[in-house]
């Protein structure tokens, strides 16, 4: 349900000068809370106010959350972001891998955690964040009759599903800007890489459509385009040398592949000595023919990549048929 209160004032319109010429803010208080909003032009901020005063002489409460008209609220304000979140969650779960999961997961943990009402400071951040990603967005793991949510998960759960704020917050700029760092924040308070803040943007803008599809939101409120906060972080593709392997290190590698037990050990031994040394992709590793391989060893050839076709794609199978 939505807190609504009765509690409403509203302020003169203030105008503010600007470098290309002013703009107007209209201020209301709801409760102990105040809001405002600013306009470009006169005459939408005297709509604004005239709407807001309306509803208050209507005797028409106002929520203490969104600070607007309960009957302007969306299905947003109805909506707990916890539900929304595991619902979310079963949905997209069985076209998923279980890589994706495990992204969403860890997504939709970040994101709920800045959305609690209150920091769980009574429970253990560690057990707090398990509990959401090992069991709450774990569809497989939450519905397993035959491995029950452990008592101290239940009660960490119950108490995020009661603390946890409603999907109006996504209507709050405040609240947005939160969400957003958070997804691109570690647990030690420190940067995320670059890609995981992109797969944690994209995970979050597939939730947030799924919520104007099914009419919880207006719009999808996530920040886009450059200078908004919203762009994706640029990947660095510059490969450090120090995360590299030396001579000594591909040798040792190769020696210690080679010594698996059966026939698998030569085997991939030279499967990655070709990646290694030929600087082939895996693909064309496994293309290359019997007799390429041997002249490639006896020293009467080289090694060549195979063709491609006119879609960009390679011919593995007429490579095999027709070695070089």
């Amino acid at each position: 349900m939505i807190d609504g209160t009765f509690d409403v004032r509203i302020y003169n319109i203030e105008r503010r000068t600007r470098a290309n010429g002013y703009t107007y803010k209209v201020v209301w208080k709801v409760g102990a809370k105040k809001h405002s909003k600013t306009y470009p032009s006169k005459a939408l901020v005297d709509a604004r106010r005239s709407d807001l005063l309306t509803a208050v002489k209507r005797g028409e409460p106002f929520s203490t959350e969104t600070g607007m008209p309960i009957s302007y609220a969306s299905k947003a304000a109805d909506t707990n972001w916890y539900a929304f979140a595991v619902e979310f969650v079963d949905k997209t779960w069985p076209r998923f891998s279980a890589n994706q999961r495990k992204n969403v997961a860890k997504a939709m943990t970040s994101a709920t955690i800045a959305l609690l009402r209150t920091p769980p400071k009574q429970f253990d951040a560690v057990k707090v964040r398990t509990a959401l990603r090992e069991w709450a967005f774990n569809f497989k793991r939450r519905t397993n009759p035959d491995e029950p949510t452990p008592d101290e998960v239940c009660v960490i759960l119950d108490w995020i599903q009661r603390n946890t704020l409603s999907m109006a917050a996504w209507e709050q700029s405040d609240r947005v800007d939160a969400v957003v760092s958070a997804l691109g924040t570690l647990l030690d308070g420190t940067a995320a890489a670059a890609s995981s803040v992109s797969r944690n943007r994209r995970i979050m803008n597939l939730a947030m459509e799924y919520a104007v599809r099914h009419g919880i939101l207006r719009q999808n409120p996530l920040p886009k385009g450059k200078g908004s906060g919203g762009g994706a972080p640029k990947v660095a593709h510059a490969i450090d040398k120090r995360s590299l392997l030396n001579p000594e290190q591909v040798t040792a590698l190769l020696d210690w592949i080679g010594k698996r037990p059966l026939r698998r050990g030569p085997l991939y031994r030279a499967f990655f000595a070709t990646l290694c040394y030929a600087a082939l992709r895996p693909e064309e590793a496994v293309a290359l023919s019997r007799e390429r391989r041997h002249a490639a060893r006896s020293g009467l050839g080289r090694v060549h990549r195979p063709q491609r076709t006119a879609g960009g794609r390679q011919s593995m199978d007429r490579q095999r048929r027709a070695p070089r």
